[in-house]
């Protein structure tokens, strides 16, 4: 399969110059009217104008270089070198990390790494081990998508192309079925209620004859101490607060699903996330990088170009991984969940913790 870029940089250039230019003018007819107003155009507006034109100009500028990506059952083609499978050691989608918390990861890089002897007549990426990969193009310049090229390097690149780290998941071609269709006793469901309609009635009925004694107290009706009074004001918001929580708890509890079509985790008061089987390059039990608890979490790693969640949880060497729930939150804990997670992961289980 043949992809290209020159579309895709050709109209980011287009739009970054004409809104620059648009700026520029619009700069241009401000600095004119304050000689007669005196409100002289601000520098970041002009700043932000230039900085426009650069960024289209960049973008054209690249549109213009040569470049090619082939991805067939020879192997990679680039506009500078022709390498067979039998070349590359390992070819990846390298992700990095968002500026924040709150922005949207940027899409991946291809990277490639050759095997010992090959070198491409181009810079490597730094490596403090040295053999650092080549990176081959920005999927976001790409006319094509990302699934488009997961798909390329899934069908020909076989166990070459790495989609987990490989402490996690030995390389592997990602088109091995798993044995998740033939798992006998269907779907298990994995429900943490944790008595939560109980404890909705044992806090709802405190909260109801609190709420008695304040509508009482509202209409100076006395029918008890004034001690049991005060607390009743003190306490009938608490009870309320805790009474819904619970009950939240009771009709949307945690909850994770594991069967024949995927991974589904709900958190408490949440809407379910699903991974299908065909998202999924490999699921480990482990432990997450943004919490020092040893305890085992489920951790599932997506294959690139996969999105079944707006942001990840955390990136381990490029690769994407979120981290659903803690085991040990789910009724039976983890000596109840790995046996039914490892039958129907089959090969994409791998236990890390």
């Amino acid at each position: 399969m043949e992809f290209t870029v020159e579309r895709t940089l050709r109209r980011r250039g287009t739009r970054w110059t004409a809104w620059g230019l648009v700026l520029l003018t619009g700069s241009l007819a401000w600095a004119l009217a304050s000689v007669r107003t005196g409100f002289l155009v601000p520098l970041y507006v002009v700043f932000g104008a230039a900085l426009a034109v650069r960024t289209g100009r960049k973008n054209l500028r690249k549109a213009r270089q040569p470049f090619r990506l082939r991805i067939d059952g020879f192997g990679i083609t680039l506009h500078d070198a022709e390498l067979s499978w039998e070349q590359i050691g390992t070819v990846a989608l390298s992700h990095a990390p968002a500026r924040d918390s709150e922005s949207t990861p940027p899409e991946p890089q291809l990277m490639l790494w050759t095997r010992p002897g090959v070198a491409l007549p181009r810079e490597q990426e730094s490596s403090m081990f040295g053999g650092g990969p080549y990176a081959l193009v920005d999927c976001a310049d790409l006319d094509q998508s990302v699934l488009e090229l997961t798909a390329a390097l899934a069908e020909h690149g076989g166990a070459r192309f790495e989609t987990a780290p490989r402490e996690v998941r030995p390389p592997m071609p990602v088109t091995v079925a798993g044995p998740e269709r033939s798992v006998a006793g269907g779907e298990r469901d994995f429900t943490a209620h944790r008595r939560a309609g109980l404890w909705t009635a044992i806090w709802a009925v405190p909260a109801v004859v609190f709420t008695v004694a304040v509508v009482c107290i509202v209409y100076d009706v006395v029918f008890t101490s004034l001690l049991f009074m005060g607390t009743a004001a003190v306490g009938v918001i608490p009870c309320w607060v805790m009474a819904v929580r619970c009950f939240v708890r009771w009709r949307r509890p945690l909850r994770l699903r594991i069967g024949p079509t995927g991974i589904g985790m709900r958190e408490v008061a949440e809407s379910e996330r699903h991974f299908a089987w065909s998202q999924i390059a490999a699921v480990s039990v482990g432990r997450p990088s943004h919490t020092t608890d040893r305890r085992p979490w489920l951790m599932v790693w997506p294959l690139p170009g996969a999105h079944p969640y707006a942001r990840p949880s955390q990136l381990v060497d490029g690769h994407r991984a979120y981290a659903l729930v803690r085991l040990d939150r789910l009724p039976g804990g983890a000596d109840a969940v790995l046996p039914v997670l490892r039958a129907y992961a089959g090969e994409r289980y791998a236990e890390t913790a």
